[in-house]
Formats: C-alpha cells, sequence, structure tokens
C-alpha cells in the first residue's frame, strides 16, 4: 500500500508571488488571516484506483491555530487516519506537526512527526529565517542538515495570504515556491493554485456567515519527484482542492495523491480568541 505524504498535505492548507513567468514579487507581511480557529474534519476515501490497493478510508483531523500577524501564528494538527486494502489489511497513519509563523514573514519553526501503525518513520525538526538574500534551514532532526532556498520562496501562512489576496484582485492562476517544513526531499515545492470564482456565504454560521469564498485548487511540484510525461509535461506530487473563505478558514477538502484521495468535511469549527494588536 503507498504510503500518504501527510505533511505536504497538511501544510498546504496553511498554503512573493511568482504571476506566470513575471519577475517575482517582494515576500508579503502577513495579515490577520488566517483568524484564530479550531477546526475538526472527518477523513474519508474520496476516491481511489484499482492500482492502489485503497478500499477504505476513516479518520479525523484536528487543527487549530492562534495568533495574530503582529506576534506571528502557531499551528498545531494532527490528522489520523485509518485505510482499507483489498486484501483484508489496514494501516493506521498518525500525522503530527506544530509551526511558528513570525508575522514579518523571516522566521519559521516546525516540528513534524509521521507514524504509521504506532512506528515513528519521520521525524522532522527545524527553523528557516531569511538572511539577507536567501533562506537559511537548519535541521535539528535529522541532525546536522542545512540547506539555503531562494528568497522568493514563502512559507505557510506567506502563501495562503497569498492566494488570498490573488483571489481579491480577481486573478485565476498563482504560482509561487513554497517550503512547508522539510521532508523527504528538503527542497521547496512549487505549488500552482487555480481560483474559481468569489461567492458569498449566506448562512449565519460561526466564523464564514456572510463572508466570501473561492474554490481552490493547488498542485504541487516537487523538484525531486518531478516526472515528466510524454511531450515533456510534468505531474504533481500531489493536489489540493479546497473552499477558501477570506478570513482563512477552508471546508470541502479533497487531498489527491494520484492513485487516490482523501475527504476532509467540517464536523465542527470554533473561533478563539483573536490578539489584540498593539
Amino acid at each position: 500500500m503507498r504510503s500518504i505524504r501527510f505533511q505536504q498535505a497538511a501544510a498546504g492548507l496553511g498554503a512573493a508571488i511568482l504571476l506566470g513567468a513575471a519577475a517575482p514579487m517582494p515576500v508579503p507581511h502577513l495579515t490577520d488571516a488566517p483568524v484564530p480557529h479550531r477546526a475538526i474534519y472527518r477523513i474519508g476515501l474520496a476516491h481511489a484506483t484499482e492500482s492502489s490497493g485503497i478500499i477504505s478510508a476513516e479518520g479525523r483531523m484536528v487543527f487549530e491555530i492562534n495568533g495574530s500577524s503582529c506576534d506571528g501564528f502557531t499551528m498545531g494538527q494532527r490528522l489520523v487516519v485509518r485505510l482499507g486494502d483489498s486484501e483484508g489489511g489496514e494501516k493506521l497513519l498518525d500525522f503530527r506537526v506544530s509551526t511558528f509563523e513570525a508575522g514579518t514573514g523571516d522566521t519559521f519553526r516546525f516540528l513534524s512527526r509521521t507514524y504509521v501503525d504506532d512506528d515513528l518513520v519521520e521525524d522532522i525538526d527545524g527553523v528557516a529565517k531569511r538572511n539577507g538574500p536567501g533562506i537559511q534551514v537548519k535541521l535539528q532532526s535529522p541532525p546536522g542538515k542545512t540547506l539555503t532556498l531562494a528568497g522568493r520562496t514563502l512559507f505557510p501562512s506567506q502563501h495562503l495570504n497569498a492566494i488570498l489576496a490573488a483571489a481579491r484582485r480577481n486573478e485565476r492562476f498563482l504560482s509561487a515556491e513554497i517550503y512547508e517544513g522539510g521532508g523527504a526531499d528538503e527542497t521547496s515545492d512549487t505549488a500552482t493554485a487555480v481560483i474559481g470564482a468569489a461567492h458569498e456565504e449566506k448562512s449565519g454560521e460561526a466564523l464564514i456567515g456572510g463572508l466570501r469564498s473561492w474554490p481552490v485548487s493547488v498542485a504541487y511540484f516537487s523538484e525531486a519527484e518531478k516526472e515528466p510525461q510524454d511531450g515533456g509535461e510534468e505531474t504533481p506530487a500531489y493536489q489540493i482542492s479546497f473552499k477558501l473563505f477570506e478570513n482563512g478558514v477552508t471546508q470541502n477538502l479533497v487531498m489527491d495523491y494520484g492513485d487516490y484521495a482523501l475527504s476532509g468535511t467540517i464536523e465542527k469549527l470554533e473561533a478563539l480568541e483573536r490578539p489584540r494588536c498593539e
């Protein structure tokens, strides 16, 4: 059974702008999106090909974000899902992540652990800091590893704000280099977003009532996993689609890995206290 890439999918929800082939724009400071909140998603199987061997998926994802654009945002997330295969076997996958992203956009701290059937299979711990024209990343786990990224690279909350800014300008496409906290290849990814038409939420539901939202689909291309098809077309490592509200809340998640996809439906949405910026 193919293992799920929890780290990239989770951080992509959190998601300088490169518009087409245009020159990179300055890396933006954060705004007050996402609004502090806690969301619980029910995870299920959206679809799967026969070759994937997966016939069922059931689990939960808890996402919590606190902070402000002044002091920065802290994010905690846990995603647990049980996958069943066509031979009657099961795997319990458990992804846990916590991050801090400074409002100035100059610091990003990250810690993530992935377990399969209670066995730790990936442990990533590090900090990324903007330093002059580039970004220096130091990893405590795996120990002793460092890397340098281009200065235009966005951290997750910056990427989310970049998508929202493009949506408000009625732009339909957005491409950016992003870094979400390590992973197997320890490089930045190229994230290409397609943004649909705006819609106003008519319900009085807490946090989202009366707000605009946009359907968004983001394809992630990893430098280490690019596999051009015939004619040179690149295949994304994975894709995420969701309904994005203008305060950063997301609904109707679909995390697509090619031969199978997981869905995420909100079961509970709770507002958290918003700190005041001095």
